[in-house]
């Protein structure tokens, strides 16, 4: 049963806080705990939780504002569940973050988890986002609250490592393999043809370390195949087909592997039922080729016999059912390891990520009190970062007031440019991906332009044609009484024709030409010097590089870094509050 908590408001007539002589007491007004109290904890708003408890009669819950409180105060001081359980019960600085003035209450850890978990299943269910909408909050208090002016704004984006294991392919199709017979009944599993069962032990679980180079091949031919005869044994049992470990089961079989269509019977085949194979009857389209056991357990002979067993055949005359896919044909957003699905792949600047990405945004005016983080998102690490960005311009635009963003070249992307026009927001990019055109040609740039239409060429004409497509080309006609003489000819990006001289390209291309022009400008040099500080940002936030996720899931993950975003906002105001409070003091 929800419940607001209001008990903080109760002032306390006996409390260890009223005890304190002034000089400690004024350490503590001037204290991060307090001014976490002020600023963050009074201003949650606890109703917007309500809808995760059950509204019949029921236990309270814990209250809400002090949960959410916890969550960043768990990042802040970068405390593990264990450690944060024993601050909310011994630490004072926590106990008077949360306004309580006392000992005596207690949590236990599962309260954390079941937490989070609640906030997960309630945006999986209804796509609503609670803890940003706290954030949202946070920031519109902190920039009425501090006169923070944040029109001008500087964004980066960096990697998060999952919280997991980085598996080779063949390490992953064990794994899942694995999970999925451990699933499974023993008896069930004692009944698989022969090989299979060996998996469901441990010790297969890291063939990347036990094999011979040129051995994993085979391996994981022979993994692929058990993989394969499992889905199709087990695809309409809806016991064990709705298990999660079947799931990733055949997810990795789809993204890993491919199925190699069956040869249809022709005139030499005098009898079909000829061709059946032992194992049909549970698995009638294809029976596995092949069997793992390590080499001290079996020689060359008996693995021969034992696959002839198996197949019914000789080996030189079976056809596999299933092959490997190439590594550049299997896509980044392919599972990497069970323990957390919706982590990616990316390969960037010759390492290896597998995660996700954080995209995070902050005010930089030299004018305002304090930097304040104005924008916090988190999605797979395979996402553009034009995407990231693309989700926080109409907010940032009407809730910011946000006017120029300084961002670097990654964020380039068409439509996420024209949004940002849309929206009246100036991008600044610190660089422009793709080369620089040659300098003995023109630039695109030279001309006067008004949108797509060309009002002065370099020489001062207009063109006497000019045609902006859907498909995003313009082209125009030039007299050639103009450009016959004009100096420009040589370098100009106009062709001959017979009647006139003419010119077509993409509109983009101008875009990426006056983009390229600006840079160049000095003022622009000079303000683009501001875009620096993202990287002290991403290592306030994430440390270098990014850091390894704590949470697995990108839902928790994304509000770890949202309690983690709030937090830093709140250190920073901190640091101005006790220096504004030094300032007074010294003064009078």
């Amino acid at each position: 049963m929800f419940e607001e908590n209001n008990e903080h408001h109760q002032e306390k007539l006996f409390s260890p806080v009223k005890d304190l002589p002034p000089r400690i007491d004024e350490k503590l007004q001037n204290h991060w705990s307090t001014h976490f109290y002020q600023h963050i904890f009074t201003q949650i708003d606890e109703t917007k939780f309500g809808r995760l408890y059950h509204d019949g009669y029921s236990r309270p819950n814990k209250p809400v504002n002090e949960l959410v409180s916890l969550e960043i105060i768990k990042h802040l001081l970068d405390l593990s569940d264990e450690e944060l359980e024993y601050a909310y019960i011994f630490d004072f600085r926590v106990r008077n973050a949360l306004g309580k003035e006392t000992l005596g209450d207690n949590i236990c850890e599962k309260t954390f988890t079941n937490f989070r978990r609640r906030l997960m299943e309630h945006e999986e269910e209804t796509g609503q986002d609670l803890l940003h909408e706290v954030f949202e909050d946070h920031r519109s208090y902190f920039q009425d609250e501090f006169e923070i002016d944040a029109s001008t704004q500087r964004m980066d984006s960096t990697f998060i490592e999952a919280n997991i294991k980085q598996l080779s392919r063949v390490d992953l199709l064990a794994k899942v393999l694995h999970n999925f017979l451990c699933d499974l009944p023993k008896e069930i599993v004692q009944e698989l043809p022969a090989g299979i069962d060996e998996f469901a032990d441990t010790d297969n679980l890291e063939l990347s370390y036990q094999l011979e180079p040129g051995e994993i091949p085979a391996t994981m031919e022979t993994l692929a195949e058990h993989t394969a005869w499992l889905v199709d044994r087990f695809e309409d049992d809806d016991e064990y087909a709705e298990l999660e470990s079947f799931a990733h089961l055949q997810q990795v079989l789809d993204e890993q592997c491919y199925r190699i269509a069956e040869f249809e019977d022709d005139e030499d085949v005098d009898d079909s039922d000829d061709q059946r194979q032992p194992g049909d009857d549970s698995s009638p389209d294809w029976q596995p080729l092949r069997t793992y056991t390590s080499p001290e357990e079996k020689t060359e002979t008996d693995q021969s016999e034992e696959n002839t067993e198996l197949s019914g055949e000789d080996t030189d005359d079976r056809s596999d059912h299933v092959g490997l896919k190439e590594p550049d044909a299997i896509d980044s957003g392919s599972l990497q390891n069970p323990h957390d699905e919706e982590a990616t792949y990316r390969y960037k600047n010759g390492e290896d990520y597998h995660g996700y990405k954080a995209n995070v945004a902050e005010t930089c005016n030299g004018e305002n009190p304090f930097r304040l983080i104005t924008a916090i998102r988190v999605d797979t690490n395979n996402t553009d970062d034009g995407d990231l960005l693309d989700e926080d311009i109409p907010e940032l635009s009407a809730e910011t007031g946000l006017r120029d963003l300084l961002v670097d070249g990654g964020y380039t992307h068409k439509e996420v440019e024209k949004r940002c026009r849309d929206q009246e927001i100036t991008q600044h990019f610190s660089g422009i991906t793709g080369q620089r055109p040659a300098e003995e040609k023109m630039s695109l740039a030279a001309p006067e332009w008004d949108g797509t239409r060309m009002v002065a060429c370099p020489a001062g004409h207009e063109p006497f044609d000019q045609n902006h497509y859907e498909t995003g080309r313009i082209s125009g006609k030039m007299e050639k009484e103009f450009c016959d003489g004009c100096p420009h000819r040589e370098n100009c990006f106009v062709k001959e024709q017979q009647q006139h001289y003419s010119y077509g390209f993409r509109e983009r291309r101008v875009e990426i030409a006056q983009r390229r022009k600006r840079l160049d400008d000095p003022a622009e040099q000079e303000f683009l010097k501001l875009r620096a500080g993202a990287e002290s940002l991403i290592n306030e936030m994430y440390h270098k590089d990014g850091e390894k996720a704590t949470f697995t899931g990108k839902i928790k993950v994304k509000n770890g870094s949202i309690a983690k975003a709030i937090g830093r906002n709140l250190k920073r105001a901190s640091g101005f509050l006790e220096s504004e409070a030094k300032r007074e003091k010294s003064a009078g």
